[in-house]
């Protein structure tokens, strides 16, 4: 189950929405970049990256989740556009 709180952040480099994955008993910061939303949003008004994550959020929290099973130890968990390649970890 994962838990959301989710937050627009600003801060140079890490552009995008931070969120909490929770599994079991422990939780993980996540940061999905503005590059990699915008990737995600298809038709979505791009300003809007709350309503972007928000509307991709399943696919989102399973890349996270297959990043961290891979053994990712970044903190926070950084998540671009290259995690939703065919490819990717």
């Amino acid at each position: 189950m994962a838990m959301l709180n989710e937050l627009v952040i600003n801060e140079p480099g890490l552009d995008g929405v931070a969120f909490t994955l929770a599994e079991g008993f422990s939780r993980r910061k996540c940061i999905v970049l503005r590059q990699a939303l915008y990737l995600l949003s298809e038709d979505a008004d791009p300003q809007d990256l709350a309503a972007i994550y928000r509307r991709n959020e399943y696919r989102i929290q399973q890349v996270a989740r297959r990043l961290l099973n891979a053994g990712q130890t970044d903190m926070p968990l950084v998540i671009g556009p290259w995690s939703f390649r065919p490819h990717a970890a």
